[in-house]
């Protein structure tokens, strides 16, 4: 009998331990911050939360990493959480409203991060300095040179070569452009989404399987995040792509973002008022599962007429050049009030090798 209740109380503690694996991670206010990603000590990915904050399973780890682009990064003790709840500091990262002057350009300098990680261990790491002079009467955006970026990474030149021009492609450095009205006019036109309002500086998108995003008001900042892969895999249904759809499905495709404005009397979010996104891509190829994340930080906007680009690129390249080290990068990064690498990604970075 002893026996028998020894083993009853041990399945117990082992029930009480899975449960107790489900995070939920809140702000001061406590709402839920979607997409936090989750680490282990030494850096190797977990998860990242949903759309309420949660995280159903960190996977046994006793201590987790959890990294936000506008959140302060932390290391916590699962064990130690009250019902498996935390709570992130925000950062506070913001930028100065730019004054009207008579001069062509708005100037947007960005900082980003790029992180590629294959069945879960960091595999390429990217960092930089982006100048971007935007024309509002034309609507074009021209960017300035990557020579200042830092890569490592931990397979043969060929898959990191893939990446480094993916990072390119996919947003690093570059800054979101477009008002809010127009994302919610191509969410309901291109992605049947509707939109609810749910009090003050509160929206959720949704379409008809469920909600699918949000914009939170926080701090003189919207911050909206949405679940593009879902919204993708819907429209393709609706149209009757079968065959993307079904690609999509087999790749286990996942992409979401979150992109943050300075807010406005207007509401009127362009580039102007573009503070910081961060954009995760999942999905599997031929060899595993690959998580691509991208993280963006505007760091200075100005006006700038066309002498001044000129003479900013090349500012910009002689201050960093084609071999900057990631400590003067992470230098950079404190100067602008921007979270520095978490200790586990740093870990996580120091395995690798440099490009």
């Amino acid at each position: 009998m002893k026996k028998i209740l020894m083993m009853v109380a041990a399945a117990m503690m082992a029930a009480m331990n899975v449960s107790a694996q489900r995070l939920q991670v809140v702000d001061s206010d406590g709402q839920g911050i979607p997409l936090v990603s989750i680490l282990t000590e030494d850096g190797n990915y977990i998860g990242k939360t949903d759309l309420d904050g949660v995280i159903a399973d960190v996977k046994g780890a006793a201590k987790v990493a959890l990294t936000h682009v506008a959140y302060k990064p932390q290391l916590v003790t699962v064990a130690s959480l009250s019902n498996g709840r935390v709570v992130m500091e925000d950062l506070n990262f913001g930028i100065a409203e730019i004054v009207i002057t008579p001069k062509p350009y708005i100037y947007v300098e960005d900082f980003y991060r790029v992180y590629v990680y294959r069945n879960d261990s960091l595999c390429f790491f990217r960092s930089g300095i982006m100048p971007n002079a935007y024309d509002p009467q034309k609507k074009k955006l021209e960017q300035g040179s990557y020579y200042q970026a830092y890569a490592e990474h931990c397979q043969k030149m060929g898959p990191a070569a893939t990446w480094f021009v993916r990072s390119k492609d996919l947003g690093a450095g570059k800054v979101a452009i477009g008002s809010l009205q127009k994302i919610e006019e191509r969410m309901k036109d291109k992605y049947y989404v509707t939109t609810a309002d749910k009090g003050a500086n509160h929206k959720t998108y949704s379409n008809s399987k469920g909600i699918v995003g949000q914009l939170v008001g926080t701090a003189n900042q919207m911050r909206m995040t949405l679940d593009a892969g879902k919204m993708q895999m819907y429209a393709n249904e609706v149209k009757g792509e079968k065959k993307l759809l079904e690609k999509r499905k087999e790749m286990d495709y996942d992409y979401q973002y979150t992109r943050i404005y300075a807010d406005n009397e207007e509401k009127d979010y362009d580039i102007t008022s573009f503070i910081m996104e961060s954009d995760h891509w999942e999905y599997n190829d031929k060899k595993s599962h690959v998580k691509f994340i991208i993280e963006n930080y505007a760091t200075d906007h100005y006006y700038m007429n066309k002498e001044e680009w000129k003479a900013k690129k090349k500012e910009m390249k002689e201050t960093y050049g084609s071999s900057v080290s990631l400590d003067k990068i992470e230098e950079y990064a404190t100067s602008h009030n921007i979270p520095a690498l978490s200790s586990s990604t740093r870990q996580a970075i120091k395995k690798l090798r440099q490009w």
